[in-house]
């Protein structure tokens, strides 16, 4: 069955059942949290749970046959660890507080998921660390369902992020988090985890950060960064990371070498030094599959720069986000391979998410002589981060004159 009209024929049949208070992100929502539950599902009852108070649901012959194709489809995402969410369920770069509106394609995946998590099995034992990872993940998937449990996640990870800000980096990381959930039975804690730090010697990291901070140039931040990387990396075996398996950054006595790490690939990025840098972010991703330190960013315009287009390609697949930096880097990757109805379309989202890009872009707007140590969605600042990463590849493809033309 076509993949749309698929979509479509569930879409109304959920429509009819709910009474138009559910549509197909929801039960798309809904079969995830099935999938990723503590036990394998039941499809002789696929949709159990999913309406409210226990309603019984009758499929035509139509609808059952798309739910079924649906089934096996993620299924096999599940099985190659690359579920995604429906296109639809984007944050608004507009008024992104209207994702918890109840109609929003987002608030109703999350909703479905909710459903769907509600029919799992009560835990046997809370302090188990694979029940509370899994109850975790599942928390952070369910968190457009409503604006009142956003706000307490918000609270509860004391995140610097203003809320919005947090609501948009969490969507971006949806992805991630669902397939970190499919595979959460195979995870397990460090085995061999160092100990904390001594407070003294990460208050010495901090005053090191602090002062690759205040340097004006990359050579003289990179110095602090490896002195971090030279002093916290002996603490941290191979068998560490590996127990960890790609989520490096829920280890917090490892975040300031993973940090070190990150700024030491910038600097390297920064020097023109751009195969070390690359090794150096691929290798992050590796450790940070949810990518906390926000790597991909540079790694984006890294590959626009060495015109590595596939690479580029497969990066915004993994990271399916509406972000500044891999909307401008999209609509720049589809310029250069001649796909103009493409590069218009992404330079549109693109300007959507940071109207002042391409005044940084095409010298209208004075460059800072150092990138911006924090900024938010659609600030100037953030706008300048990635003109100083991604200029030269616009200049490199000839691009800026399109830019011009099209950004009016």
């Amino acid at each position: 069955m076509n993949p749309a009209n698929r979509t479509r024929q569930l879409n109304i049949w959920l429509q009819q059942q709910s009474g138009d208070d559910m549509s197909y992100p929801a039960l798309h929502g809904f079969l995830c949290a099935r999938l990723a539950g503590p036990e394998q599902p039941d499809w002789q009852m696929p949709l159990e749970g999913l309406l409210a108070q226990g309603k019984s649901v009758a499929l035509d012959d139509k609808s059952e046959l798309a739910l079924h194709h649906l089934i096996q489809e993620l299924e096999a995402q599940a099985e190659a660890g690359e579920i995604s969410l429906p296109s639809q369920c984007r944050l608004p770069n507009e008024q992104p507080e209207q994702v918890f509106e109840t109609s929003h394609p987002l608030g109703q995946w999350s909703y479905g998921f909710s459903q769907g998590l509600a029919c799992w099995p009560a835990p046997a034992n809370l302090n188990d660390p694979v029940t509370q990872r899994r109850l975790r993940l599942a928390a952070e998937l369910s968190l457009f369902r409503d604006l009142t449990l956003a706000r307490m996640l918000h609270q509860a990870a004391a995140s610097e992020l203003p809320f919005l800000d947090f609501c948009k980096r969490q969507r971006q990381q949806m992805k991630g988090a669902l397939n970190g959930l499919l595979g959460v039975h195979e995870w397990s804690l460090p085995s061999a985890a160092p100990s904390a730090p001594a407070s003294e010697q990460s208050k010495q990291w901090q005053a090191w950060f602090e002062q690759a901070n205040g340097c004006r140039t990359p050579q003289a931040r990179l110095v602090w960064f490896e002195r971090i990387i030279q002093d916290a990396e002996p603490l941290f075996e191979d068998a560490f990371w590996q127990a960890l398996d790609g989520h490096g950054w829920s280890a917090s006595e490892a975040r300031p070498l993973l940090a070190a790490w990150a700024g030491r690939a910038d600097c390297l990025f920064e020097l023109g030094l751009l195969p070390q840098a690359r090794r150096e972010y691929e290798a992050l991703l590796t450790l940070c599959r949810l990518d906390e330190p926000g790597c991909r960013y540079p790694l984006a315009s890294l590959y626009a720069m060495t015109t590595d287009w596939r690479a580029l390609e497969a990066l915004l697949a993994r990271f399916d986000e509406a972000s500044c930096a891999l909307l401008y880097s999209q609509a720049l990757m589809w310029f250069a391979r001649k796909a103009p109805a493409h590069a218009k379309t992404c330079l549109v989202k693109a300007l959507a998410s940071n109207a002042h890009v391409p005044a940084y872009l095409l010298g209208q707007r004075k460059l800072p002589k150092q990138p911006p140590h924090y900024w938010q969605s659609g600030s100037r600042d953030e706008a300048a981060s990635y003109a100083l990463q991604g200029r030269t590849a616009w200049l490199a493809e000839g691009a800026l004159l399109w830019l011009r033309t099209h950004s009016k």
